[in-house]
């Protein structure tokens, strides 16, 4: 092989080589760019039992709060009690979560499925009150510890929800889950649910 073909077979791998680094930099600046994307849209929801005790009223309520940068979509939502294999309803929850012995709350309710929640905004999908007694005070004040202590297994409520970019996460009021658990799609709540339960419950 002639100096001449020599000079020309290493251009042409200069040349092969270039373009390879030049389709890796534009593929890891592609990559980037959708992590910042993500990032930039990425909604987190926390969700959480609420108790309030003040001069007129007894309270219960579930709060669902986005702590995120971006809107998150609600898509559906699953509610563990325990002992039924089947979500409850937020009625339930209700029932489940204070004393056997209070009477019908006045009830406050909102439809959260397909409801988007901007950052910063927050629903509650359920909230009981009752009239301020001192029995009422004390027999949530008891509830609550009876959850707190693990006397009493707690009631848990899981929310899925996706960004705009359509990724997806579970939140849950499970104390131990350190972050909303990222899913492929909220087709397969229940199953996660239950997963997530069996990872973090107590």
């Amino acid at each position: 092989m002639g100096n001449g073909n020599k000079a020309e077979m290493l251009i042409a791998i200069c040349a092969v080589i270039t373009s390879v680094v030049a389709l890796f930099i534009g593929w890891d600046q592609a990559r980037q760019m959708r992590s910042q994307q993500r990032a930039d849209v990425w909604p987190i929801l926390q969700v959480t039992h609420q108790t309030e005790v003040n001069s007129e009223i007894v309270r219960y309520a579930v709060e669902i709060r986005n702590a995120g940068v971006g809107p998150a979509l609600i898509d559906s939502s699953y509610i563990y009690i325990p002992g039924r294999d089947e979500s409850a309803s937020f009625d339930e929850l209700v029932t489940y979560s204070v004393p056997e012995t209070f009477d019908a709350p006045l009830l406050t309710t909102a439809s959260i499925e397909g409801r988007v929640i901007r950052q910063g905004d927050f629903l509650v999908p359920i909230s009981a009150t009752w009239p301020m007694t001192e029995e009422t005070a004390e027999g949530l004040q008891t509830r609550v510890t009876q959850f707190v202590s693990g006397e009493l297994e707690p009631a848990v409520v899981f929310s899925c929800f996706c960004s705009i970019l359509e990724d997806c996460w579970i939140s849950s009021t499970l104390q131990h889950q350190p972050r909303p658990a990222a899913v492929k799609s909220c087709s397969t709540l229940e199953r996660d649910a239950k997963d997530l339960l069996a990872e973090y419950g107590s």
